[in-house]
């Protein structure tokens, strides 16, 4: 059986959103009914939202380093999801998303233990500028 709502749910969690939210752009049903342009719009929004998480993350610019590798990954499903977003025929229930939502629970982890490592911005208490 196609398990849309966990793949909805990884979504959720990678934009870190509320689960349970009804009509999102990566709802269960755009899975379900894997229209192309839904698709390639979540797609295109997992791309921006990777690298704005990469780019917070302030990793190194090596050419082979994971800030480098998680950009490249960002870029080619944006490529992606103009190629799907051209697709005539819907694909409902297909076992891609299933995968996707695997690997992006994965990556998503990874992102939220490399946030947790991130030193914590001072705040400024009010009032207090420069003596």
């Amino acid at each position: 059986m196609f398990d849309a709502v966990s793949i909805e749910h990884t979504m959720a969690r990678f934009f870190k959103k509320e689960l349970g939210e009804r009509g999102t752009f990566y709802d269960a049903d755009v899975f379900r009914q894997g229209v192309p342009e839904d698709l390639a719009e979540v797609l295109r929004r997992v791309a921006k939202q990777l690298d704005k998480r990469v780019a917070k993350l302030g990793l190194g610019a090596e050419e082979l380093g994971p800030g480098a590798l998680l950009r490249t990954s960002a870029v080619r499903l944006s490529a992606l999801a103009d190629k799907v977003a051209g697709r005539k025929e819907d694909e409902p229930e297909d076992y891609h998303w299933e995968v996707i939502g695997a690997v992006l629970l994965g990556v998503t982890g990874l992102l939220e233990e490399l946030e947790r490592q991130q030193p914590k911005a001072r705040v400024k208490a009010p009032g207090r500028g420069p003596r």
